[in-house]
């Protein structure tokens, strides 16, 4: 959008807005209900109401939704709303971003409680960011995308804030009583997976008490072929008259990596809500979701290939390198990772004014009893003949011998890295609403205040491998294994169970990874919603507080090679204030149009504020290595302008658009001839660090259309569409002086899904598509990381044998769609391919 659109959008976004204050209704005090207690039973024209007519630009997967396609997890689900596009690890989803925005940036609450992330692995390692692999689709009543705030709500969140529901007991019904067992195969290594749910609840006592509980399960068993290489960049010696294009091409290193996974992922949920009376409500929930992972990695590594050119041969694309050198990664690994969440609360009508509120736990922890890492090396450097102008199918031959046979390696080294994280908060929060008839008979005054306060910390530990038997030999067994669809051979089966055997020096603190922080937000909101005529206005004003201490090791290495820990704390406290206000005009039943302002934040992630910090004194400039404890938060300040349309039949027609303007956006920055770092004043030194850049942004468009086509004749009527298409621009200074798109903003997002049904009939097949996207920032922009575009297909069907009985069938993944990564964004150049294949899955449901 160029900088003239932009303006006119803004400015036509502030006209429709002053237009829409001036006019007159009466739905406010339905406009003012906080979003968080509003509950789904399923059915697409709930979703539809919801989205129409919450106080906020939202977005809903209801129950109906979550169960029409194979998706195992909530990113899984999250992935198929408008303005979402979803990160995998592992073979299935992880993480999300909203509105291109990177999964650190955004929030997650559950039933309206903010969570926690379960370890720092987030994609850009700010360890805000919650996985979304850890919920079981199974536990899963609904799963929200709220885009815009109102003043009640917490402000984090620049992209947006994903609120997962827990289940419920349909509307009208006495009780809840269902469950599903299914299972099948992953065909990558025709190994097993097993998924189920329940969810039971009734009513008692007339009503004034409800209980509900819900379980989900899935097991797997998941393999993952990949490939992975990092580039020379620089060679030391190329022949010359070499093409500049082969030039590019020479490896550093090459991967081969085979690897089994097992996951056993489990969530539970339940709550209890008792009204001794009409004006009187007390719940109590809890939530414990995650899963026990045990993973084998079987690595192949060629080294040393770019250090000794023989020759470039510019026909073929034959690089013939001497020196090359081999050896094993064999690594066994157990983690032990999820969510846990206690809320207990109510509400109560005193005269006229009702008063709510809820007190909060909640914790993401992370823990790997054991990482072990063996290292079986060959000695003995070898020539070698390697070929990647088919960039996804490298080949190489080593000559004169057998490189993957395990006699050859004798050389064992190798460490257990165990490790644990911890990241929790206690919440409070209280409102109070007062009707009042100022403009109309349906205002309604709201303020309150929360408090966080969060505790979150980091220890990794370390032993060495101290082996009596160094050869590979003993460590392998079978014959040699042929993966990535048979066209490698990466060797013997390592016998992983060994490796839990070697015997390792004690474990100890590796203090270079400790860190200890705390973090307390203190919040105060005043709002106001009303109706004028065809209009339901709400806005106010939110302000809020965050204190920080952050503890880490300062890790110094002296010119001998001495290493020195010196704890060290950083301190962080600043203030902000969050104007919002939005507007609905309900044009006719029909059509609605909606604009809202809004403001954020991201507060800096934990490794970039972070008190830790590496001082190498070993070369002839200083390298230091820490974060940036001056980081200001980066703000936003959202603008929506948004129409919806209901067709018949629960379709909708839905457009929006989006400007997001940030405040001190952070990105990590390098300064090789740094002078003012404390210790270091007037002495140049290479300050790898965090720094606010000022000014980014994100544009976009998001346009969605659901509907069943009941006016074809006969059984053609059951045939429908669900489809949503987002675009997105984004800009931002990543390094000094160039401006590009922000990190993991993904310009071209789509989901499209053709379904029927019929009768006992239902089936649905889906695409989804996510465009490439700047992954991560190097120093320059011939190291940068790319995404590559991911399609995929899945397929879901099912028959209702009774009202009670309904069996479903499953393919996952029709696609075999690849993770693929890249240096630069140019697709010869991937520095990671894996892929899984595809999964069947049929099973059961029964409901009573």
């Amino acid at each position: 959008m160029t900088s003239g659109k932009k303006s006119a959008y803004l400015l036509g976004t502030s006209a429709v807005a002053a237009l829409m204050l001036g006019m007159s209704a009466a739905r406010a005090q339905q406009v003012a209900q906080n979003i968080e207690t509003v509950t789904v039973t399923g059915s697409l024209l709930q979703a539809a109401d919801i989205k129409r007519n919450a106080p906020v630009v939202l977005d809903i997967a209801p129950l109906a939704q979550i169960r029409s396609l194979p998706d195992s997890n909530a990113a899984e689900v999250l992935q198929r709303l408008p303005g979402v596009s979803m990160e995998s690890d592992t073979g299935e989803g992880r993480f999300i971003n909203i509105r291109g925005m990177d999964a650190d940036l955004n929030g997650t609450t559950y039933d309206g409680v903010r969570m926690t992330a379960s370890n720092p692995s987030s994609p850009q390692s700010g360890a805000r960011a919650v996985a979304f692999d850890a919920f079981p689709s199974g536990i899963l009543g609904a799963v929200e995308v709220i885009k815009s705030f109102t003043p009640e709500m917490d402000a984090e969140g620049l992209g947006g804030v994903v609120n997962i529901q827990p289940r419920s007991i349909p509307e009208g019904a006495d009780h809840l009583l269902e469950g599903s067992l299914g299972g099948g195969i992953e065909s990558l290594r025709g190994t097993p997976v097993y998924k189920g749910d329940f969810a039971g609840g009734a009513h008692f006592f007339n009503d004034k008490m409800s209980v509900i509980f819900s379980y989900g399960f899935e097991q797997d068993h998941r393999g993952i072929d990949d490939i992975e290489a990092d580039y020379a960049n620089d060679p030391t010696v190329v022949p010359p008259g070499t093409s500049a294009f082969l030039t590019q091409k020479a490896f550093s290193d090459l991967q081969f990596r085979w690897y089994q996974y097992h996951r056993l992922r489990q969530g539970y949920s339940g709550g209890i809500t008792f009204s001794p009376n009409s004006t009187t409500n007390f719940y109590i929930r809890a939530l414990s979701s995650g899963y026990v992972e045990r993973a084998n990695k079987h690595e192949f590594v060629l080294t040393n290939l770019s250090d000794n050119i023989v020759s470039i041969d510019n026909t073929t694309g034959d690089f013939t390198v001497s020196g090359a050198q081999s050896h094993y990664n064999n690594i066994n690994t157990k983690e032990k990772l999820g969510n846990d969440l206690v809320e207990a609360g109510g509400d109560t009508l005193v005269g006229t004014v009702r008063v709510d509120a809820r007190i909060s736990w909640t914790e993401g922890h992370d823990e790997f009893p054991y990482s072990v890492n063996a290292q079986f090396a060959n000695p003995t450097p070898f020539n070698l003949v390697y070929n990647n102008i088919d960039a996804d199918r490298p080949s190489y031959t080593a000559q004169g011998i057998n490189v993957v046979d395990p006699s050859l390696y004798t050389t064992l080294s190798g460490s257990n890295s165990p490790s644990r994280n911890s990241d929790k908060e206690y919440g409070g929060v209280i409102n109070v609403s007062i009707p009042v008839n100022w403009s109309s008979d349906a205002g309604l005054v709201k303020f309150g205040g929360s408090v966080r306060q969060r505790t979150r910390g980091a220890q990794q530990y370390a032993a060495s491998l101290n082996p009596t038997d160094q050869n590979l030999v003993d460590f392998v067994t079978g014959p040699d294994i042929f993966y990535y669809h048979g066209i490698y051979n990466i060797g013997p089966q390592p016998i992983f169970s060994e490796l839990l055997n070697i015997p390792q020096s004690p474990v100890m603190a590796d203090p270079s990874t400790f860190s200890h922080d705390s973090e307390n937000v203190y919040a105060g909101y005043g709002q106001y919603a009303d109706t004028f005529g065809d209009v339901d206005v709400i806005g106010g004003v939110r302000v809020e507080t965050t204190t920080g201490v952050y503890g880490a090791n300062t890790i110094t290495t002296d010119a001998l090679g001495n290493t020195f820990v010196t704890p060290n704390i950083v301190r962080h406290n600043y203030n902000n204030v969050f104007p919002d206000v939005s507007a609905i005009y309900h044009a006719s039943d029909v059509l609605q149009l909606r604009a809202a302002f809004s403001t954020s934040i991201a507060r800096p992630g934990f490794n970039q504020i972070t008190a830790s910090q590496s001082i190498d004194l070993s070369n002839a400039k200083p390298i230091i290595t820490q974060g940036n404890p001056n980081l200001k938060p980066t703000i936003g300040h959202n603008f929506d302008l948004t129409a919806s349309y209901l067709l018949p039949n629960n379709g909708i027609v839905y457009a929006g658009l989006f400007y997001k303007a940030f405040d001190d956006y952070i990105v990590s920055t390098e300064n090789t001839n740094a002078l003012n770092v404390p210790g270091f004043v007037g002495q140049s030194v290479d300050l790898i660090s965090f720094s606010n850049i000022g000014a980014a942004r994100t544009e976009g468009v998001e346009l969605e259309y659901t509907q069943q086509f009941d006016f074809l004749p006969d059984a053609l009527s059951g045939l429908g569409f669900d489809g949503n298409l987002t675009y997105v621009a984004s800009k931002g200074q990543i390094r000094p002086g160039e401006e590009h798109t922000l990190p993991q903003t993904s310009p071209f997002n789509y989901n499209a899904a053709i379904f029927y049904q019929n009768g006992p009939i239902f089936a649905k097949i889906a695409a989804a598509y996510v465009s490439a996207n700047l992954w991560s920032v190097g120093s320059n922009a011939a190291t940068d990381l790319y995404s590559q575009p991911r399609f995929r297909l899945d397929f879901h069907t099912s028959y209702d044998f009774t009202d009670q009985i309904q069996g479903y069938f499953d393919i996952k993944n029709i696609t075999n769609t690849h993770l693929n990564f890249t240096q630069t964004n140019d697709r010869n150049f991937p520095v990671q391919n894996e892929f899984y294949d595809a999964d069947y899955l049929f099973g059961i449901r029964i409901k009573l």
